[in-house]
């Protein structure tokens, strides 16, 4: 029998290396699920079909806030979020309705997903309690119904 070169030896060794280390690990297991609890705010927010919660700071808490951040600051990352708070778009409603209904660039359209009510509570949300914003809220669901897309 010949001795093995350099290379056929370290290719070996690391073959054997993955095989034990692998084998250590299927021995851990994974650990099982048997429960979960939701929070209270999320068993408001799922309960039943589509978003229920009609409270603006809530709906933008579960829709908004992962993408624009909490305290409305926006984010880059992954793309781009602009910062809702001290947004001067945001002095007049219509702005933030067309784009909650219609979307934009990587936003998603929410027309099918909130009513227009939940669109003007969290517009008025957005105007004058996400941040320093201190725009009158003037949304109405009326409004919102006029820019939903046909």
């Amino acid at each position: 029998m010949r001795p093995l070169d350099c290379t056929t030896r370290t290719v070996l060794t690391a073959i054997a290396f993955a095989a034990t280390a692998l084998s250590m690990h299927a021995d851990e297991g994974t650990p099982e699920i048997t429960s979960f609890e939701p929070t209270p705010l999320e068993k408001k927010i799922f309960d039943g079909p589509g978003v229920t919660v009609t409270r603006g700071d809530e709906i933008y808490s579960t829709l908004c806030a992962g993408c624009h951040m909490p305290e409305g600051e926006g984010a880059v990352g992954g793309g781009m979020y602009p910062a809702l708070a001290g947004n001067e778009k945001l002095e007049y409603p219509d702005y933030a309705v067309f784009i909650i209904l219609n979307g934009y660039k990587a936003m998603p359209s929410f027309a099918h997903t909130l009513s227009d009510e939940q669109v003007a509570a969290v517009v008025n949300y957005l105007q004058s309690g996400l941040g320093d914003n201190s725009y009158e809220p003037v949304a109405t669901a009326e409004q919102v119904k006029l820019s939903r897309p046909q």
